[in-house]
């Protein structure tokens, strides 16, 4: 082999290599969910291609420096919510709605209860079809109380849930004015990082923010009575 063939065939091997081991990032990073950008060399290979058509492919170091993380910031946002005033202000004005739906319904099933009591007691005394007639009407309004119980816990549900949505909303307006005040490139949950220095954490922050905001907010959870 002469010496030209040689240099020739480490030249195709060191291609063949580094075409090799592009491909194997390009698998680990789909594996790990990143993405990796080619590397400046790739890069430069692939610009060198172009260059008789006249047409230049992207700095692969303009992509990098466009892609680049510098300042992170964690938050435990659910952890904030869970302890902020507003979200035990609006359990609490949720244990009030559900106290008087109890009431309210406790009342409409003692009154079923008497209902039926005396269309027992009665049923010696009628005909069949008069009884037919009551037990029915009777079914009738049981089945109308069960509905009504029904819709009223799902009009629970939806209110606290909306009430829940706004806090939420505000919380999120707040990381992001902090994110812009500290110039953060990208805001985490904390529950992605396992070790991390506590001054990266800003929940603290969003959460002082979070109660300054709500501390005289008022907040309602409005149910309409059951149809």
């Amino acid at each position: 082999m002469t010496g030209s063939s040689a240099s020739n065939s480490r030249l195709e091997r060191v291609s063949k290599m580094k075409k090799q081991r592009a491909i194997l990032l390009t698998v680990i990073a789909s594996f790990l969910g990143l993405v990796v950008l080619p590397s400046l060399a790739l890069a430069q290979e692939a610009t060198g291609t172009q260059a008789g058509t006249g047409s230049q492919a992207p700095s692969s170091a303009s992509l990098i420096e466009a892609m680049r993380v510098d300042r992170i910031g964690l938050v435990d946002l659910d952890g904030v919510l869970r302890k902020s005033t507003g979200t035990q202000k609006v359990r609490q004005l949720l244990d009030e709605q559900r106290s008087e739906f109890q009431k309210e319904f406790s009342i409409r099933e003692t009154a079923l209860q008497e209902t039926e009591r005396t269309l027992l007691v009665d049923k010696e005394f009628i005909s069949a079809e008069e009884f037919n007639r009551r037990l029915k009407a009777f079914e009738d309004e049981v089945a109308e109380v069960q509905r009504q119980i029904q819709n009223r816990r799902q009009a629970l549900d939806r209110a606290f849930q909306e009430a829940q949505r706004e806090i939420r909303a505000l919380a999120l307006e707040i990381v992001k004015e902090i994110a812009a005040e500290r110039k953060l490139d990208l805001v985490m949950s904390q529950e992605s990082a396992l070790i991390f220095r506590p001054a990266l954490n800003i929940s603290d922050e969003v959460y002082r923010r979070l109660e300054k905001r709500t501390e005289n907010a008022t907040i309602e959870i409005k149910v309409g009575n059951s149809e």
